[in-house]
């Protein structure tokens, strides 16, 4: 793999002598040789991010890899105005402490002021902030900086960070741009936005896993959903029309780092890592994005069971079953998405997805239900909080279609199968019972389309017990966590739930053929 610093190695062992005096004699006039007495990149992955081409980099992975001198040293000696954030404000102590390390060594002041900040000579300024309040990023609107690095990023909210990259640019001639995320792997799935952004380095499901190398890079455009951002691959840093829209990619790269390649650290460091418990321990000491991926213990879905179920589905379970339900969670205008889940026997196919400014009212959404349903599927429609309303108005007013409605919030009446606790709603009730029907002793065998967003919102979802009843966690909790709306993971328990009355309609449709008898719908209304 050719890197910005083997080029500039070529480069340079091709100048003639007299060239290279004049080279020398330059640095040594801009103080670059002066900086390199101070501060200096370690050979290695460090190096390669120091001198990595890519607008966006994610550096690290194991812990002690050398992210915060990577952040420090570009700021001091490769940026012109920089800004660097944490989740928190006090998080940020240790960074400063080493970037006012390297600035006494250097002769250049210190990091001081709250919030901190650093002027230097030539209107040099390197900021410091927080992104972990609500609206903080609103703080930096506006602010541009050539250098904006996020030190433990997977902590970070994804739409926090894109929204204060979109002010990065710089007037200055020759002064070029990054962005910086530096991180350990994501825990508890929180983080995992990181392996969507970077998916041909950290995804197995990715088609190009395992052929990209460290630093390569590769081309991409960040596409909103509205209420989610999702990542779409180019060939090359050309324009490129991506969902109807001339878009100008961006090239992103990941750059591994671990311990052993930070000489500064040694037996020691490593004896702390193994002191921590599995599957931190794997995460920090390998780097691995995917190790630390580990079950919340009130989480509802566990992930075992729900790759069980996407393996049944590229088994092909079910693959030529008609269409028994469509469910549908409405957005009508806003950030949210409107989402249709086919439910095929057992098998969940793929969500059919809208956005809310596509589907602006009950027309709208009623249409694509009418477009989309099949074999006469029984139609669940979300209702709670009132936004299906007008679509099921549609449905029945100016289509004749029965509808289901479903209230999440609604009381249940039900109980837990294997411990007999009541539910505290609905929504309990169906997350309940989507993970009692994937349970590996259920015989059911559902089969549900392989996504890695169904499966971050599926995960998502934790519980708890509230005056002795099942209580799931609400959908806004759930957005505030993951950044996005459960919409997909909503629509595939609408359709679950609602399942068991679909087979009895076409147990009684069937029975009516049989009998010649009038092809009326007695469950209508129920």
């Amino acid at each position: 793999m050719t890197t910005a610093l083997h080029k500039l190695i070529d480069h340079i062992d091709d100048l003639e002598p007299p060239d290279r005096v004049l080279l020398q004699r330059q640095l040594d006039e801009a103080g670059v040789l002066r900086q390199f007495e101070v501060w200096q990149p370690q050979p290695g992955p460090q190096t390669e991010g120091y001198f990595s081409e890519a607008d966006l980099t994610l550096y690290g992975g194991a812990a002690g890899g050398g992210k915060t001198d990577l952040i420090a040293g570009l700021a001091l000696f490769a940026h012109h105005k920089t800004a660097i954030f944490r989740q928190s404000l006090k998080s940020l102590k240790g960074l400063i402490e080493r970037m006012n390390s390297l600035m006494r060594e250097a002769g250049l002041g210190k990091v001081s002021g709250t919030p901190p900040r650093w002027v230097g000579p030539d209107e040099r300024m390197i900021e410091f902030g927080h992104l972990g309040l609500p609206g903080s990023e609103e703080d930096w609107q506006g602010r541009d900086h050539d250098l904006k690095a996020f030190d433990e990023g997977a902590q970070m909210d994804p739409r926090k960070i894109l929204f204060v990259l979109g002010w990065l640019r710089t007037t200055r001639t020759g002064q070029r741009c990054r962005g910086l995320i530096a991180t350990n792997p994501p825990l508890g799935g929180q983080g995992d936005f990181l392996i969507e952004w970077f998916a041909p380095w950290l995804d197995p499901l990715h088609p190009k896993y395992g052929t990209v190398q460290p630093g390569e890079l590769l081309w991409a455009v960040f596409i909103d959903d509205g209420d989610t951002v999702r990542t779409v691959w180019v060939d090359g840093p050309e324009p490129v029309a991506v969902d109807g829209e001339l878009r100008t990619p961006k090239s992103r790269t990941f750059i591994p780092a671990k311990r052993q390649d930070n000489r500064f650290l040694g037996a020691a460091y490593d004896a702390q890592l193994d002191q921590m418990p599995e599957p931190m321990r794997t995460a920090l000491r390998t780097g691995d994005f995917q190790s630390a991926r580990q079950d919340h213990d009130w989480q509802v879905i566990p992930s075992e069971w729900l790759e069980l179920a996407f393996q049944r589905y590229d088994a092909g379970v079910d693959a030529d079953t008609p269409m028994d339900v469509l469910a549908v969670d409405v957005a009508q205008g806003g950030k949210d998405k409107t989402v249709l889940q086919p439910l095929h026997g057992r098998r969940f196919e793929e969500s059919i997805i809208r956005k809310g400014t596509d589907t602006r009212d009950g027309a709208d959404v009623g249409a694509l239900i009418v477009r989309e349903r099949r074999d006469n599927a029984l139609i669940v429609v979300d209702c709670t909080g009132g936004w299906g309303g007008d679509t099921v108005g549609f449905l029945t007013r100016e289509n004749s279609l029965p509808v289901e409605k479903c209230v999440f919030s609604a009381q249940s009446g039900e109980y837990a199968k294997d411990s007999r606790i009541p539910f505290y709603n609905l929504r309990a009730q169906l997350y309940w019972r989507l993970r009692e029907a994937l349970h590996p002793k259920s015989g059911l065998g559902l089969a549900i389309r392989r996504s890695s967003t169904v499966k971050a919102q599926l995960t998502a979802h934790r519980w708890k017990l509230k005056g002795g009843r099942i209580l799931i966690e609400s959908k806004e909790e759930i957005k505030d966590r993951l950044g996005s709306s459960p919409d997909e993971a909503d629509a595939i328990v609408e359709a679950l739930g609602w399942k068991d009355k679909a087979d009895l309609k076409k147990v009684l449709r069937k029975e009516q053929r049989t009998e010649s008898a009038p092809l009326s719908d007695p469950l209508d209304g129920f």
